[in-house]
Parts: structure tokens; sequence; C-alpha cells
């Protein structure tokens, strides 16, 4: 079996909806469990990664004048104490040091008003300090882009993104307030999930038209910060090699913070070891903590703002979107290669094997010329 055909296989049995190849003009799979697949389905999380270019064309515009513009420019309430240090930049890069609660359920989704939520966050770290997934504090990003632009987000990006990118069929849900949803929330179809993998690689033209300057692209798939360097502006980025270590100085820090004992004496037989790439890293904490140790994970230290492990990373060979229920846009630019996999089933499980399967297309396929 080559490796097309694992991926498909593969695809399946994680009960996908949609996958999608795509390399240098031809599609080498297109596959749909059904023709309702081909219709709009959620983008989950993926939705912050074309957030993050809507942000890209109001810098390029000179609405946003950089992205080490304070909050505080457009929210005055934020001019005084702490919060007057937090940033686009920090919105972008995960470090604001907002109060978050990772389930979405819990804070989020019951608030009418999620950029007034995020505005009314307290600070739980020091701007800039502390490295933490937070669908709270992206969320103000939709108030920012409206400021900013005079136009709701959604608004713009159809005007300035879709329709350019002959993008018809979307759909962008909204809070009881008004506000897009900056977190999740927006729905596109497979196929034209896959264009925004084309407008990377070819520097932010499609159809002739430059929608986004290549500078920000650089920016927005670089290093956002030192503290986790696999997160670039709302973009992951995939690494050739990569080494995990958790060190006690780390778990120490994380006892302090209040994590239960008897989580951090479960891992403790992880210290110090170096761990040759995340599914490695993975297997491990799944050894040491069972299953569902995403969960633990996140119930844990979620809302610290704080990793547990390290990470260094080589080359750079790939940038991807990620969503929940395994919603993934990757792009492979040295092969000129676009991946699309969608799902709406809650019983499909993350696919995190994904990445590595790509992995032995890309060493399968790069040696063959594009058809």
């Amino acid at each position: 079996m080559n490796a097309l055909e694992k991926l498909r296989q593969r695809a399946l049995d994680a009960k996908s909806e949609a996958l999608l190849v795509w390399r240098d003009g031809n599609f080498l799979i297109e596959w749909y469990a059904d023709d309702t697949a081909r219709q709009p389905i959620e983008l989950m999380s993926c939705t912050k990664s074309i957030v993050s270019l809507c942000i890209g064309i109001l810098l390029d515009e000179g609405t946003l004048t950089s992205l080490d513009q304070p909050v505080a420019h457009f929210y005055p309430e934020w001019k005084q104490g702490r919060k007057a240090r937090i940033t686009v930049r920090h919105l972008l890069n995960h470090t604001s040091g907002l109060q978050n609660v990772p389930i979405t359920s819990a804070e989020i989704y019951p608030s009418p008003d999620f950029v007034q939520l995020a505005l009314a966050a307290e600070l739980g770290a020091e701007p800039g300090t502390r490295f933490g997934y937070n669908n709270k504090a992206v969320n103000l990003l939709a108030g920012i882009v409206e400021r900013a632009s005079g136009r709701p987000m959604d608004e713009l990006c159809a005007d300035r993104l879709f329709a350019p990118m002959n993008i018809l069929d979307h759909f962008w849900q909204r809070d009881q307030a008004g506000n897009p949803h900056a977190m999740a929330g927006l729905k596109l179809t497979p196929r034209d999930f896959l264009k925004f993998g084309r407008l990377i690689l070819d520097q932010g033209i499609y159809a002739g038209r430059q929608l986004v300057s290549a500078h920000y692209l650089r920016e927005m798939l670089a290093a956002g910060q030192d503290l986790n360097p696999t997160c670039g502006l709302l973009w992951w980025r995939l690494a050739r090699d990569s080494v995990y270590r958790i060190d006690a100085e780390r778990l120490d820090l994380l006892l302090k913070e209040g994590v239960d004992a008897a989580f951090i004496e479960r891992i403790k037989p992880l210290c110090s070891v170096e761990y040759a790439g995340r599914h490695a890293y993975y297997a491990a904490l799944e050894a040491a903590l069972g299953a569902n140790w995403p969960d633990q994970l996140s119930a844990q230290i979620g809302s610290l703002g704080l990793s547990l492990s390290t990470v260094r990373l080589s080359t750079i060979y790939g940038f991807m979107a990620a969503g929940y229920l395994g919603q993934y846009l990757l792009i492979f630019p040295d092969e000129k290669v676009v991946v699309v996999r969608m799902t709406r089933r809650e019983d499909s499980g993350e696919f995190d094997d994904l990445i590595g399967l790509c992995d032995g297309l890309l060493a399968e396929h790069t040696k063959q010329p594009a058809s």
C-alpha cells in the first residue's frame, strides 16, 4: 500500500468526512464521505488562523499601525493597570496573560458577549511572560478588527479575502451581542479551506491579486514568541526534528502554582528524558497518564499559561491550522503540497497521526514529478 492509499484508508478509519491532498496544481486525493461533506463544515480552532490573515490585511493597509499596538488604543478602559501592556501581538501569540478556562463551554459559550468577557478577564500572568493557548483572548481580536476598520470582522473577511478567492458559501457564527467568534465558528467547504494553503504557498497572492503581504506572512509563520516555538501567530509550525523535555524545575513551579501533587508524581518519571519528536513525547505522556492525558493536562495546567515541557526545533518544513475533532490544513512549501482533513463527527477522534502520514507522503512524492 503506497503513502496515498495509507492516508486515504486512515482517513476512512478515523471517520473523516473530507480528505483533500493537492500538489502543485493537481489533486492527488479529493475524497468525501458523502455529498454533504462538500458543504461548509466548521473549522473549529482553524478559524483562528483565518483571523490572523485578517489582522495582516489591516496591518498592510495601515489600519493597524503595528502588531505591538496596545489593545488599550482600541479599548481605553485598559489604559490603567497591567492590562495597558497587552498588545495585539500578545493576543496573536497566546502570551496576553489573561485568565482563561480551557473548556469553552464553561465560560465562553454561555457568555452573551465574547469580547466583553475577554475585556473583563483578570490577568493571570504578566503579558509576554507565559505561553498559554487562550480562546478568550483570541476572541478580543474580533472587537479590535471592528474598532480598527469600522466593520465587523466576518464582513471584512468576506470582502477582502473570501470574495477575491471566489469563496461564496461560508458562514461565521456570532455571539448574542453580534460579535463574530474569533476562536472558532467559521464554516467553509473543504475545497475553499484548501485555497488558504495555496494563498500561503503563493506568498499572499491569489488569482494574480496580492491579498495579504508576503512580509506579514513571514512574520505570521515565524516563531511568535520564545516560549513555544511551535506556535506562530495563530498558526502552528512543523519541524523535521523536535526534542521535548520535562525539567524538574518546571514541575516544581507547577506544584507552587497549585497543580495537584498526585498529578506531578505521575509525571516525575518522565523528567530529564529527551523525547525525539512529538509522537514519542505523546506516547510517554499516555504511558504515564493514560489515554485521556490531553484532558488531564488541560484540566491541570491549561489555565496557568505554562507548558509542561520545553521544546527545541530544527528545520521548519511545514505549517498547520488545527482544530477540534481533527480539522486540519497542512502546508508544505518545498513540496508545494496542501492537505485538508475535515469532519463533523464527534466520534472521529483527533487524527493525531495525520502529520506522520503526510511525512510518508512527502518522502514518496517528492521523488516524483508533478503530473
